[in-house]
């Protein structure tokens, strides 16, 4: 199995009237649970990492470690970045291979809210 874009996943969920679980992991042991538990139930998941979790796990790590349990349990998997904060950083974990982001712009000023907008919006639609 492999790890599969976020979209690609809740596209599908979307045509088949089902919701897509995303967890927050920390470390390895809750994504074995997760990832564990989905393939038991044949359900999609997304793995899910703060900004926190990236750092201390490092990009390359935690991509390798998704990739790993989903050969592992023949499980597809998507990965996401939630609530990151600093579009340099955003955009080298894509060029890295994750695929679903949530920019969290909540600390800046409204028009530096509508700038990151425009500028995640001309990189990112193609994920």
């Amino acid at each position: 199995m492999y790890v599969v874009s976020t979209k690609q996943m809740l596209n599908n969920a979307q045509r088949g009237g089902y919701a897509v679980p995303a967890f927050n992991i920390h470390n390895l042991e809750t994504m074995q649970v997760v990832v564990e538990t989905a393939a038991n139930l044949h359900a999609p998941v997304i793995i899910a990492g703060t900004p926190g979790t990236f750092t201390h796990a490092g990009t390359e790590n935690l991509l390798a470690l998704v990739s790993a349990m989903a050969k592992q349990y023949h499980h597809p998997l998507a990965i996401h970045l939630d609530h990151h904060t600093k579009f340099d950083d955003i955009a080298q974990k894509v060029r890295s291979g994750v695929r679903s982001v949530m920019i969290d712009a909540s600390h800046l000023p409204f028009c530096a809210k509508y700038f990151t907008g425009q500028r995640g919006g001309g990189f990112l639609p193609s994920l």
